[in-house]
């Protein structure tokens, strides 16, 4: 079959790999100009296709017939060729509700923002009002009464229950974004990003650290093109595909990132994980003294603390660009918000815990050559720790037990 991905610009999509896992079939990346819209549908020379930004709602005209649903929704994400009749459909909205009744999100009765008014915003619309959630839909321009502002957003904000993102604010490589504050919303209980990549978006990241429950849009990506799949062969597919085609791809584009106490077993654990995984390990602070060329001791006894943090962060922000690494942080980097934001863009946030009974003075760091000092630290970080991290694992017993249980966590087991 000939199957793709059209619109403008594409950049990184992880569709091909996500249909080759699900199908085993060849899929194509066409990145169109809108200009050529009316000649590629002219020609017809695909199977099947899936429409991306800008164009689910332009793509429209050109169908044949449409899907009720998709028709209902008012944009279509997927076009099916049959014997030169165009067919438009919207899996996003299956991709969207499916993600929510897997993961236990229930919008039945919350006051939903629905940032956005393009094609994905209809989708994910209209699958909350099915779920009997309460859609208010914000954009930058309102247009009728059924829009908001974000301003009156933000002067409505105790009544909003759910904000979920249908922009593309915040998505790679324009990663430092995020459309709305979370925090400034004192009763949210829940934030959905259908952005996918990063898999971690600054909005995500913003409604964890505050402790809201929170969905990024991976899941859903690969959702919709199980659903469009189904479309594409004109068969069912099984749901059970879901979870295996995730772990798949997040083995080969997601970092495992480990932080801890100095002296938590970061550097060893990462040498086991690769020889189990076979990713390559990125020491953050031997990466930082090959630059310096020079110990950390001797940058802080030199150039001060600050200096070397903000080494850590620039560092951090090239680690968040990497895909399938394991990066085995230095015992500081909680200190920085915007560090573990960084990191987490791509990246699983493991805290190794150690209890501070295992742990142990050293003098090839400069803050842990004194047993007090340490126990000072060690209260000072763990409430850190345990706010970044995404999941944590016990290491006061064998390193074996660790490893494996961060494997079984991660998807590797």
């Amino acid at each position: 079959m000939k199957l793709g991905l059209i619109g403008h610009p594409l950049g990184h999509s992880w569709s091909p790999q996500i249909h080759g896992f699900l199908i085993h079939e060849k899929y194509g990346k066409w990145d169109i100009e809108e200009k050529d819209l009316d000649d590629f549908f002219a020609k017809k020379d695909f199977d099947g296709i899936n429409i991306t930004i800008p164009y689910k709602q332009k793509a429209i005209p050109y169908m044949d017939e449409m899907d009720p649903a998709a028709k209902a929704i008012g944009a279509i994400n997927c076009v099916v060729n049959r014997k030169g009749k165009l067919k438009g459909y919207n899996t996003d909205y299956l991709g969207f509700r499916n993600m929510l009744v897997a993961n236990e999100f229930d919008p039945k009765g919350k006051v939903i923002a629905v940032l956005g008014t393009g094609g994905a915003s209809k989708a994910v619309s209209k699958a909350l009002e099915d779920m009997e959630g309460k859609v208010v839909h914000v954009s930058r321009k309102p247009k009728n009464e059924k829009q908001i502002s974000y301003e009156d957003l933000y002067q409505r904000a105790e009544e909003f229950r759910w904000i979920v993102n249908a922009t593309p604010v915040g998505m790679a490589p324009d990663t430092e974004k995020a459309p709305v504050d979370p925090g400034k919303f004192p009763h949210l209980e829940a934030v959905v990003d259908i952005i996918a990549n990063p898999l971690c978006t600054k909005l995500a990241f913003d409604a964890k650290v505050r402790k809201i429950p929170y969905l990024g849009g991976f899941e859903m990506l690969v959702r919709q093109a199980l659903a469009a799949d189904e479309i594409f062969l004109d068969q069912k597919l099984d749901d059970d595909l879901v979870k295996p085609c995730m772990n798949a791809l997040l083995k080969e584009k997601r970092n495992l990132v480990l932080i801890g106490m100095p002296t938590s077993g970061k550097s060893t654990i990462a040498k086991y994980l690769h020889e189990k995984t076979g990713l390559d390990v990125m020491e953050m602070d031997g990466e930082i003294e090959k630059e310096l060329g020079t110990s950390i001791r001797q940058c802080f006894a030199e150039k001060g603390e600050t200096y070397f943090r903000q080494k850590e962060t620039e560092l951090c922000a090239k680690l968040s660009k990497e895909e399938g690494k394991i990066i085995s942080c230095g015992g500081g980097v909680i200190k920085k918000e915007e560090n573990m934001r960084l990191l987490n863009h791509n990246g699983l946030i493991i805290w190794l815990k150690r209890d501070l009974s295992h742990l142990f003075a050293t003098d090839s760091r400069p803050l842990t050559g004194d047993e007090a000092y340490m126990k000072r630290l060690y209260e000072e970080r763990r409430g850190l720790y345990e706010n970044y991290s995404d999941i944590q694992v016990d290491n006061n017993g064998r390193i074996e037990t660790a490893v494996n249980e961060i494997l079984k966590r991660t998807g590797w087991k």
